[in-house]
């Protein structure tokens, strides 16, 4: 089955949102704080232009925000949330790529991205380099980068 990506649209921050705090219980940490935190279940309606979907079979299964950064060389990867039950199936690599893609287009040489120790490999099969560590609101994260040109 093929994955589609398109730019999400205002109908979809709502799904947008379940599917964010979806993806983020699906690993078993921090349950109670996540739930209580309004921002893991919103997308802000601010970053829906810079937002792309990834439709499977019709079904929105995850979605990438990347932001202009604080200069016009780097851009920040700000979310890249995949469905669970759509893990392992392309979607997330899909979607990074595609990301990349929009970074470069807003004139960025490099792509930031701040991630658990779980989704590390992740980005570092991707090309992401580690930059440093990170002190997030619940656990240490780290800081990775991509040179897009």
């Amino acid at each position: 089955m093929a994955i589609f990506i398109r730019q999400a649209r205002t109908g979809d921050r709502d799904i947008l949102g379940a599917l964010k705090l979806r993806a983020s219980l699906a690993w078993g940490d921090h349950i109670e704080q996540l739930k209580a935190l309004p921002e893991a279940s919103e997308v802000p309606v601010a970053h829906l232009p810079h937002v792309i979907v990834a439709e499977l079979g019709g079904k929105l299964v995850g979605f990438a925000t990347v932001l202009p950064g604080r200069n016009a060389v780097q851009a920040e990867l700000e979310d890249l949330f995949v469905a669970p039950e759509a893990w392992r199936k392309g979607v997330g690599s899909t979607l990074l790529v595609h990301a990349e893609r929009q970074a470069a287009t807003l004139g960025a040489r490099t792509l930031h991205v701040v991630a658990s120790e779980r989704a590390r490999p992740f980005y570092e099969a991707s090309g992401y380099r580690f930059t440093t560590m990170v002190a997030t609101e619940f656990a240490s994260a780290v800081g990775l980068k991509k040179d897009l040109i």
